[in-house]
């Protein structure tokens, strides 16, 4: 045996050594413990990147969401604003609607922008007002009739742009010489509708006023004959309520003339 091994044995056997060897021991770091809490610190690490990922997931959404009711909101304004301020006795430009289009895109576009701005939905002073020129708009056009006499006033208003710019009636609307106009020819008709269309509801008016002066003029006949009939009766009912005491007068002066007549007799 070397001397350095006999040196490492006589160590080992010295109580000093032996405890230090014991503390040593008792301090060594146990592996397994030691995966453990590697373990556990990995796993709260990973929750928590999963907690912050939710949370942010969620933040996104509500973002999203909130931005979509900002987004309705603005588009709900901007469509009241519009429909309050297009020319009211023309519904294409109420309903915003081409001049061709057909009952179902009729109803289709009616649909999508009455839901947009009901009332019950939107809180604008002016939504019921809007809602309603949007309503009558659509069943103006849905009419057939109604909607027949409007093509023909745009048709008129077609045909008056026409003769402004001296170009026969039977150009096609396509027509290259209308494409470049300033105004355009688009605009130049909607004018001139809108021009017709005003001349068209004065009109109207007019004759309505007129035929409420004359349903005036006749009830105010009726209700003269009417009094005349009134006072009428009054007048007999009077009259014969009045019969007896007539009556009873006329007698007493029929006894007053025989009396004093009788006594022109005594005397002569």
């Amino acid at each position: 045996m070397c001397i350095d091994e006999k040196r490492n044995i006589l160590i080992a056997k010295l109580p000093f050594f032996s405890s230090l060897r014991i503390v040593a021991c008792k301090h060594k770091p146990d592996s397994a413990a030691t995966n453990s809490a590697q373990s556990n610190g990995v796993n709260h690490s990973s929750n928590g990147s999963q907690q912050n990922a939710s949370t942010s997931t969620s933040n996104a959404a509500d973002d999203k969401r909130a931005f979509a009711l900002e987004r309705t909101a603005l588009l709900q304004q901007l469509e009241i604003d519009r429909i309050l301020s297009a020319f009211r006795l023309n519904p294409y430009d109420v309903l915003e609607v081409p001049l061709e289009a057909d009952d179902k895109e009729i109803n289709k576009i009616y649909r999508k922008k009455s839901l947009l701005i009901h009332p019950d939905k939107v809180k604008h002073e002016r939504a019921v007002e809007a809602f309603d020129l949007l309503k009558k708009a659509s069943s103006h056009l849905l009419d057939e009739d109604k909607r027949k006499v409007l093509d023909e006033t745009v048709m008129d208003a077609r045909l008056m742009v026409l003769k402004q710019l001296n170009l026969p009636f039977t150009t096609p609307y396509d027509d290259a010489r209308l494409a470049n106009l300033s105004p355009s020819w688009d605009d130049r008709v909607r004018s001139a509708t809108k021009e017709l269309m005003v001349d068209d509801e004065l009109r109207r008016r007019k004759a309505i006023r007129i035929q409420h002066q004359a349903e005036g003029e006749a009830q105010r006949k009726k209700e003269q004959a009417i009094e005349e009939r009134k006072r009428k009766a009054e007048h007999d009912a009077a009259w014969e309520q009045t019969r007896d005491h007539r009556v009873a007068d006329w007698r007493a002066f029929q006894k007053g003339s025989k009396k004093k007549k009788s006594d022109t007799n005594v005397l002569g």
